[in-house]
């Protein structure tokens, strides 16, 4: 019998291991490799971009320049630190640079993304934390074709070259995230932020029509936004491929590199899903098993078995919350759209994922709000075999949280 050695990376250092017979293992995902010399591919993406100049040649001494960087993105002091040497060849003085976040970064534990730069460049490049609910932070860009006014940032409207600094990925809500999607809806207004709720589209595969992703691109559109700097993300932090040019060739070939390392495509549904969260430089470890939670939900058979390996420890938030209170998962569904919170895409992924599988859960958090959660906690690694040992099929998948699952269309639930 032929076995198959799986090691499984999660949160920040812990790793499971276990022996498994190959014939039983429908889907071992792995992660990418990282990139080993991440300044190296860096200069050369900002020199040779595709389908734009080198970045210095868009770029003037005098220019006021605004680096929109988006929430998640791995390695953004390294990031920072090989844009701004590009700027400071070009003379660019770092008084008039201004790196602007989202809100939902402020309080995240990433570290600084000035953090790599000179002590006298970090000083005085500028770092703001856009606040969707202040309208003196706020200009008013256009109006869609739909006639929606657009509100964005004050920094961002003003600024001579905007360049957005982000990471590719899928999106529940908005197919593939990237690109333009750092400006809107998170540096623009409230309102915007309200619209932009939704709980994904389970219909829709990534690839599918979006309408807000649809009305981030024309926002970018009107704003003028010519080039990008875009990485697809490997394990724990890291970053497999580095994408730098116009907007449009950026997020095409990011699409690509995307589907080749983590689309989980499956010819059946295992009986177990094994998905694996290892820890990000930054984000919600929440929205992590969220997502690798749908990753699992899509591809299990129903009434099936999903175990997550994670460290998470979050304290639960408000649509998390309404599920704990809820009777049955199915029974959250109807509040959580109602209510529309915050954790609506996250909470909506946990529900619908509870509701399918059995969910066994490896984490830091509390038993009994584990099993609140409608999920059971696993404690140990002679757990997590015993409970393997008992399902036929399986799938192994490591980083979940960046995947999407699909299975193919004739195969039955």
């Amino acid at each position: 019998m032929t076995m198959l050695e799986i090691s499984l990376p999660y949160g920040a250092h812990e790793v499971f291991e276990c022996r498994v017979p190959a014939e039983r293992v429908l889907i071992h995902q792995r992660a990418p490799e990282p990139i080993d010399d991440l300044p190296s591919r860096l200069r050369e993406r900002l020199t040779s971009p595709v389908d734009f100049p080198a970045l210095s040649q868009a770029l003037l001494p005098d220019d006021r320049i605004v680096i929109a960087l988006d929430h998640g993105t791995p390695c953004a002091p390294s990031l920072i630190r090989g844009c701004w040497e590009v700027m400071a060849a070009c003379g660019v003085n770092p008084a008039d640079v201004m790196i602007v976040r989202p809100s939902v970064c402020e309080n995240c534990d990433a570290a600084d993304p000035r953090s790599e730069l000179p002590d006298d460049v970090r000083e005085q490049i500028q770092l703001v934390y856009h606040d969707q609910s202040n309208e003196k932070q706020q200009a008013y860009l256009a109006a869609t074709t739909s006639g929606e006014r657009v509100y964005l940032a004050r920094e961002v409207v003003e600024a001579d070259f905007v360049l957005c600094v982000g990471t590719i990925a899928y999106d529940p809500v908005l197919g593939f995230r990237g690109t333009n999607s750092v400006l809107y809806p998170g540096l623009s207004n409230a309102e915007a932020v309200r619209k932009s709720h939704g709980q994904g589209h389970d219909e829709l595969g990534p690839n599918d029509v979006r309408n807000l992703r649809q009305t981030i691109d024309e926002v970018g559109w009107l704003l003028g936004v010519q080039f990008t700097l875009q990485v697809v993300p490997a394990g724990r932090g890291q970053i497999a491929e580095v994408i730098a040019g116009a907007m449009e060739a950026v997020f095409q070939k990011g699409k690509e590199r995307l589907t080749a390392d983590w689309l989980v495509d499956a010819d059946e549904r295992p009986e177990l899903v094994v998905v694996a969260v290892d820890r990000e430089s930054e984000g919600d470890d929440w929205s992590s098993v969220g997502a690798a939670l749908a990753t699992a939900r899509q591809l299990v058979k129903r009434e099936g078995k999903i175990l997550v390996f994670s460290d998470l420890a979050s304290p639960i938030t408000p649509g998390l919350e309404l599920i704990r209170e809820s009777r049955t998962p199915r029974d959250a569904l109807q509040p959580l759209r109602r209510s529309a919170p915050d954790d609506l895409v996250v909470a909506t992924q946990v529900a619908q994922a509870v509701d399918r599988a059995n969910v066994y859960l490896v984490s830091q958090l509390d038993d009994d709000l584990v099993e609140d959660m409608f999920m059971t906690p696993i404690a140990s690694s002679d757990e997590a075999m015993r409970l393997l040992e008992t399902c036929q099929t399986c799938a192994f998948i490591e980083s979940a949280q960046h995947t999407y699952g699909s299975v193919k269309a004739t195969e039955s639930q």
